[in-house]
Parts: C-alpha cells; structure tokens; sequence
C-alpha cells in the first residue's frame, strides 16, 4: 500500500500539487442516456447540464487542483428498467464491450473488455468480485490507473451488440482511492 501511496504523491508533486490533502476512499461515477435505437457508442465524464445527483457526482472532467484518484476497479451497470415503455431491455452486461479510458489525452486503458468472463460461464476475474450478471460488472484493474489533479479524462465504451433502445441509462464508476483539500496537517 506504501508504494501506491507513494505513486500518487509523486504525480502530485510532479503537477505542483505538494499538500498532502486527506486521503480517502473514492468512486466517482457518469450516466448516460442511450438517445437512439442501436447507438453502439458511449462517452461517459463528457456532458454534466442537466444530470442529478443520482446520475453523476462530478460537475466537470477533471478533479479540482488538490485532487487526485487512483483508480482501482471499474464498473458498469446497465438499468433495464430505463429501456422503451420501462420494461426489461435487451441490452445487457453481458454481451462483447471494449472499455477505453483516457487521462490527458492518453490512452491509460485501451480495447479492455470488462465483462470478458461476466456471467455463469466462468470464474471471477479475481477473488474480491462475484462472476457477475446481466445487469453490472465490476473487475479489479491489476495495475493503478492515475487521475493526478486538473488534468481531463473520459471513458469510451463501445459495444458490439446494436440492441440498446432508446432511453437505456448506463452507468460507469471508477473506485479506488484519492487525495482530497485538507484544510489542516492535524486531520
């Protein structure tokens, strides 16, 4: 745990964020809204207008300038209760879907594939997540991805299947662990 706390003050230092900040326990999350039939495509931590508290919980692509985040799992949750005349959709956390997460116009993670053993049909990705099912996946990231202070990113996630209909809301969370304004050095 020392050397990923230690990765992350050395990002901080590295953007000129020196305080140390209270460090905590983070997740951080985007939903959107299928807004045609088939849309195979998605951005998430791209467009705050208008989303409630319960759809996002950042106002913007970056963290604020005493803030940073190391991401260490990844989630995505598809509401089938959102899809035309709130009924069960087809669309599910099941089907192919490549995951690309972008840090400061770098590609941190590309052409990932989070629902790659999802379901009954194997075995966890690792011991701390459930196999899964039709409506979220998780996966633990074996390596940290960094969110260092001011700096954009976005997620891409793409899906093979075309059966989404309109008004299906997906959601995609990053979890893991952060630094946050600490007004004191005694906290």
């Amino acid at each position: 745990m020392s050397s990923q706390v230690g990765k992350l003050n050395m990002v901080n230092s590295k953007l000129g964020a020196t305080m140390m900040g209270q460090q905590t326990t983070r997740t951080i999350f985007d939903t959107v809204t299928a807004s045609a039939i088939n849309a195979t495509r998605y951005d998430f931590f791209q467009t705050f207008n208008g989303k409630t508290a319960l759809e996002t919980n950042l106002v913007q692509n970056k963290l604020d300038s005493s803030e940073s985040m190391v991401i260490k799992s990844v989630y995505i949750a598809i509401d089938p209760g959102t899809q035309a005349g709130g009924g069960a959709g087809t669309l599910d956390a099941l089907g192919m879907m490549n995951l690309n997460i972008i840090v400061g116009n770098q590609v941190v993670l590309k052409d990932f594939a989070p629902n790659f053993n999802a379901g009954a049909r194997g075995v966890a990705f690792d011991r701390l997540h459930s196999a899964g099912d039709d409506d979220i996946v998780e996966v633990r990231l074996l390596t940290d991805i960094i969110i260092p202070p001011q700096v954009n990113f976005k997620c891409e996630l793409q899906l093979a299947e075309t059966t989404s209909e309109a008004n299906t809301k997906i959601t995609l969370g990053l979890k893991g662990y952060g630094v946050i304004f600490s007004a004191g050095n005694t906290f």
